[in-house]
């Protein structure tokens, strides 16, 4: 709506947030195994995401600004995933790696269902009531959501990149305040196994 992209430029525009995500996991990756200690690149990843959702909520910029600060925080964001589930399998025995990480999924994935519900209900209550998001059968938005000014879109996103922001400083604060075990490595294969 505010940059006037059709859905398909609107899905394309979003690659960047994921593909850069991956990216900062695989940076947090390469980090934990080598460095002692290991959550501090989430710790840092995590900054740099609320300092860019901070400016996501506070400014309006042109598109490729906008993709970059999007691509920002999905670096630092991507940063929390690897150094989280290698935590929580590294604080379990052994024998319950497979449970707890099974456990992390599942929560990851239901918090994710109440954000993005979260999120929504934001959206729709800075709008107002009496908005109707539904589109033209073709997929493309040229139905009743072009009827919603562009000053009112930004705001209703404003507070959305505002509640994404609250939660990961929540997250940075869960990150600084996790405890750091040393990593446990491979397994010790028994002497009379090795022989």
């Amino acid at each position: 709506m505010v940059y006037h992209l059709s859905a398909s430029e609107a899905g394309l525009a979003l690659i960047p947030l994921a593909a850069v995500s991956t990216v900062g996991a695989a940076i947090a990756g390469r980090t934990m195994a080598r460095a002692r200690h290991y959550k501090r690149v989430a710790i840092i990843g995590t900054a740099c995401a609320a300092v860019a959702g901070c400016a996501l909520t506070l400014t309006t910029m042109p598109l490729w600004a906008l993709l970059a600060l999007l691509s920002a925080f999905a670096l630092g964001l991507g940063t929390v995933f690897p150094v989280s589930v290698v935590s929580i399998q590294n604080s379990v025995m052994r024998s319950q790696i497979g449970t707890a990480t099974g456990a992390m999924n599942f929560f990851r994935a239901l918090m994710a269902s109440f954000t993005v519900a979260a999120f929504s209900a934001i959206l729709l209550m800075s709008l107002g009531a009496d908005v109707s998001l539904g589109g033209s059968l073709g997929g493309e938005h040229r139905g009743p959501v072009n009827s919603i000014a562009a000053a009112d879109m930004v705001t209703a996103f404003r507070y959305v990149f505002g509640a994404a922001t609250v939660l990961i400083a929540v997250a940075l604060l869960c990150m600084a305040l996790m405890e750091e075990k040393p990593l446990a490595g491979p397994a010790e294969v028994p002497a009379d196994m090795a022989e």
